[in-house]
């Protein structure tokens, strides 16, 4: 759908599916015209992102987030066994840049984020810091994405239009997977680790087919825009020439936000996530 309105787009992909992916030639042959990005080893696995990295010593949560985004994580135990995470999305797109992140429900950790830097990793998707562009850390953080699904509402088209308006950037950030499921397929991870892997529930054959076509009224939407001069679609990703300037209000926000995701779905109660967001911000760079 996307190359029939010549459109890009900039898939995120965890470890875990880029292991699966290498038995579907044909997905990958699709993927190749489009950009690529980089979800996390293991995505809901316990423990998560906002869990390993909680803790007291920055250093050893930065160490941990190296270990575990370089290794395939057991789906169900959540132990490391052997190479994968960013390695195997690399090793499955090795034309690609994969330096792009997006963090699971966009919920980011500091030392978490620094270790995929030094993995490579240029462009974050994740934080709520700025309506532009900014660098920081050696790391250019895009606006916060506008949704993360698409119904087609009228509220929807209205927030879109608000944000092309008012902002330089607009970032779109969808699920693809809930074309054609009920909910989101990592809900048996919310209470711990689930015994065995299942799918989630397909929605009826009736309601497939109006989410498909939903979407692709707001690519020809899209599209239209960029006809009338609305909007230029951006197909490459390029590093922010303003650097981000911290006020604390800026900090506390992109901290809550980036915590809506583990206390709605997993009940989580942080407990040193909050002094690693200072700790980033506000402590210079050594290098």
């Amino acid at each position: 759908m996307l190359e029939r309105h010549d459109l890009r787009g900039l898939f995120f992909i965890t470890g875990h599916v880029a292991e699966k992916l290498r038995g579907f030639p044909p997905i990958l042959e699709m993927l190749e015209t489009h950009e690529i990005g980089y979800h996390s080893s293991s995505h809901s696995v316990r423990p998560t992102i906002f869990e390993f990295t909680d803790i007291g010593d920055y250093g050893e949560a930065y160490q941990i987030s190296h270990e575990r985004e370089t290794a395939h994580i057991n789906p169900l135990t959540g132990q490391t066994e052997g190479k994968g995470g960013i390695h195997s999305i690399r090793d499955l797109f090795p034309a690609k840049k994969i330096d792009a992140f997006r963090a699971p429900g966009l919920c980011w950790s500091p030392p978490h984020l620094e270790a995929l830097r030094d993995l490579g990793i240029r462009f974050d998707f994740s934080a709520n810091i700025s309506s532009t562009p900014v660098s920081h850390k050696g790391i250019t953080f895009y606006p916060y994405p506008l949704v993360t699904q698409w119904y087609g509402s009228l509220t929807e088209y209205t927030s879109l239009m608000s944000s092309i308006l008012r902002n330089e950037l607009t970032v779109l950030c969808l699920h693809p997977n809930l074309f054609v499921s009920q909910q989101m397929w990592d809900s048996i991870y919310w209470k711990d680790n689930p015994k065995y892997l299942t799918q989630p529930l397909l929605k009826s054959f009736e309601k497939i087919p109006t989410s498909f076509f939903k979407f692709r009224l707001l690519l020809k939407k899209i599209k239209l825009f960029e006809r009338v001069g609305l909007v230029n679609v951006r197909s490459r990703l390029m590093e922010a020439k303003t650097k981000l300037t911290v006020k604390p209000i800026d900090v506390q926000n992109c901290y809550e936000t980036s915590m809506q995701w583990p206390i709605r779905y997993f009940n989580y109660k942080p407990k040193f996530l909050r002094y690693h967001f200072i700790k980033f911000f506000y402590q210079k760079r050594a290098d």
